[in-house]
């Protein structure tokens, strides 16, 4: 299924919630997603198909390309709350990626304040810069 091209929107949903897809089916489908960097689509097709493996496979991408919303998919999906460390992680890979809300919304969730505040300084300094 590597070499299949991924299927447009409509075919997409018959896939998922229509035709009735075997579990193997869905787990392949996510892995093409996977492979193409689709990862909120592969991250659908995992947990439609209980794919746990798949789902904590997306989990540490999110965590290390900083994406606070899918990895608040993922972990919800593996029914796995985050601890405030894994939060504060998060937020230092979003900041390195200069992806500012979403290392806010993962600071937020933190309850760090002081690191929060620092984070509201740097962006404004960005602001401030990108601004003149």
């Amino acid at each position: 299924m590597g070499s299949r091209k991924l299927p447009d929107y409509r075919s997409k949903q018959k896939i998922l919630y229509i035709n009735n897809t075997s579990t193997d089916t869905l787990k392949s489908y996510g892995d093409v997603y996977l492979e193409a960097s689709a990862f909120s689509d592969a991250l659908v097709f995992y947990l439609r198909a209980g794919h746990s493996a798949g789902l904590q496979k997306i989990r540490e991408i999110a965590l290390e390309n900083g994406d606070t919303f899918l990895f608040s998919g993922a972990s919800k999906a593996l029914n796995i709350e985050p601890g405030n460390a894994e939060w504060e992680e998060l937020a230092r890979k979003a900041i390195e990626r200069k992806k500012y809300l979403f290392a806010r919304h993962a600071l937020e969730k933190s309850d760090n304040a002081e690191l929060l505040n620092a984070l509201a300084l740097q962006m404004k300094t960005q602001e401030t810069k990108s601004g003149e």
